[in-house]
């Protein structure tokens, strides 16, 4: 018996299959909760939060109510952000944030610090599904 094949001369493997990488750039639905205040009378507004983030970035900025908030994240979608300061009633705060991106949402600390007298702070959870696709997470 004879077997017969046919080439086409090119013998190269395929491309590997592309891997994944991180990506958690869009709009959040977050919930935001007051966790513990040293604050009087201190409350939370709800808004919903923006994250810029190019696709295998290592860097992010998340928005919030008309503030940016510049940080890095790591491979597996924890992140952190630099302190900014804010201004808000003539009261300078100190805002920082470590959180958590999952497939479908973000879940995220943020603690504040104010400058009054006597000096006083707050943490509050940004936690919420993502609006469109989901994220990557490799």
């Amino acid at each position: 018996m004879l077997a017969l094949a046919c080439s086409n001369g090119d013998h190269t493997a395929p491309p590997p299959p592309s891997t994944p990488v991180l990506s958690v750039g869009g709009g959040y639905q977050t919930a935001v909760t007051l966790e513990s205040s040293t604050c009087p009378g201190q409350t939370v507004e709800q808004h919903e939060t923006a994250v810029n983030h190019l696709p295998g970035g290592t860097v992010l900025t998340l928005l919030h109510a008309n503030s940016k908030y510049p940080g890095t994240i790591a491979a597996d979608g924890s992140f952190t952000t630099a302190p900014v300061r804010q201004v808000f009633g003539g009261i300078s705060y100190e805002i920082s944030i470590a959180g958590q991106f999952s497939a479908t949402g973000m879940d995220a600390l943020v603690t504040v610090a104010a400058a009054q007298s006597p000096p006083c702070g707050f943490t509050a959870r940004w936690a919420g599904p993502k609006i469109g696709e989901p994220n990557v997470i490799p």
